[in-house]
């Protein structure tokens, strides 16, 4: 009897949740609910009386990271034919950052690459070296939190260790399964047909999967790389708590981030905005942190980006009128792939083109009819 308006009730809810203003509103929310519940002005304090070594340091360490994470993106796409410069990279990945920073998504910056340098490798070759570095960096992330929840066993009333072992093995399976997706996918039978248009859908993204199982050095210095990366974070967000006159261990980081992290997915709030915040002061407060350094350095940890994600604003501001010429494109491919990039982005965009030259088109008669077509 009430089964129409419990579905009425239902696709409502479902509309609401899924709306961007709806976000917005719980992360403004839980922002003030953060600012209730923590010593803002005590934090604001202690950055006015920062030591500006220690600061330089973070930054630096923070820049370290940045490269890191181009590198454990890039040879995904270097190592399986595409000649991208790591300069041409570069540019791409800090734009992805700005755009992660403007837009309240997560995997903003990700759709912005996929799109857009998907024109140049094929987006199924695209898709699959940004979720590859997602899996590379999130590995090297639980391992460093497994580290970690080793050597605060006696602080730690919950077992995160056991977690981030787990976490570690889920990410294990998923390089298992993405690298064993295209030799599945051949062996569908053709009559079983959803399942198998679905499996030739995926094909360019499981196919560029099996091209990483077959060059097993690319895995491995992508995850050295991540993993490499995700350590200089925390040791940038340790040198940081040295320069705001604290002393927090890596440690501690490399078991609160990952955990306030999760706040990202959290439905209820814009990439997680606020909610992240306060999930990581109280994180850090069960180690015993003071509470105006927590509050502290989870402003740190949101402000730590800006600056190179205004870098990748800036190079995207200086870019937009070149972006749009194929030429230009081919220029910054190296010699591997630069002469196929620059023939395929010419064919995309002959029709917008006009011909220059005043050389007659080769023996072709046009007449009427054809010219009506």
């Amino acid at each position: 009897m009430h089964r129409p308006g419990f579905r009425r009730a239902l696709r409502v809810l479902r509309t609401v949740a899924g709306s961007p203003w709806f976000r917005l509103a719980g992360s403004a929310v839980a922002v003030l609910l953060f600012l209730h519940g923590v010593d803002l002005g005590a934090a604001i304090h202690l950055f006015t009386h920062i030591s500006a070594g220690w600061a330089v340091l973070a930054i630096g360490l923070a820049a370290l990271s940045v490269a890191s994470s181009i590198l454990e993106w890039g040879v995904f796409l270097r190592g399986t034919g595409h000649g991208l410069d790591w300069g041409f990279l570069g540019t791409w990945y800090l734009k992805g950052l700005f755009v992660n920073q403007v837009l309240p998504a997560g995997v903003g910056g990700d759709a912005m690459r996929a799109l857009q340098m998907g024109r140049i490798t094929g987006h199924g070759a695209m898709v699959a070296s940004l979720v590859a570095s997602r899996m590379a960096g999130t590995l090297g992330m639980a391992l460093w939190g497994m580290c970690a929840a080793v050597l605060l066993r006696d602080l730690l009333h919950i077992p995160e260790f056991a977690g981030f072992v787990v976490f570690a093995a889920m990410m294990m399976v998923a390089w298992v399964l993405a690298l064993l997706a295209e030799t599945v996918r051949l062996r569908i039978p053709e009559h079983r047909r959803l399942t198998h248009a679905f499996g030739r859908a995926l094909h360019p993204f499981t196919s560029t999967f099996d091209r990483y199982r077959c060059r097993p050095s690319i895995i491995g210095q992508s995850i050295a790389a991540g993993t490499f990366g995700w350590g200089l974070n925390l040791f940038s967000m340790q040198a940081f708590s040295l320069a705001l006159g604290g002393n927090v261990s890596w440690e501690v980081f490399a078991v609160a981030l990952p955990i306030a992290l999760l706040a990202t997915f959290v439905p209820i709030s814009a990439n997680g905005i606020g909610v992240r915040e306060g999930l990581f002061v109280v994180l850090l407060l069960r180690t015993h942190v003071a509470l105006p350094l927590a509050t502290a350095l989870a402003l740190f940890v949101d402000l730590q980006m800006v600056p190179f994600a205004v870098l990748g604003g800036l190079v995207y501001l200086a870019e937009h009128g070149r972006l749009r010429h194929p030429v230009w494109l081919a220029r910054q491919l190296s010699p591997r792939s630069g002469e196929a990039a620059a023939a395929r982005l010419q064919q995309r965009s002959a029709p917008s083109w006009p011909r220059l030259s005043s050389t007659p088109a080769p023996e072709r008669v046009v007449d009427g009819r054809d010219r009506n077509r």
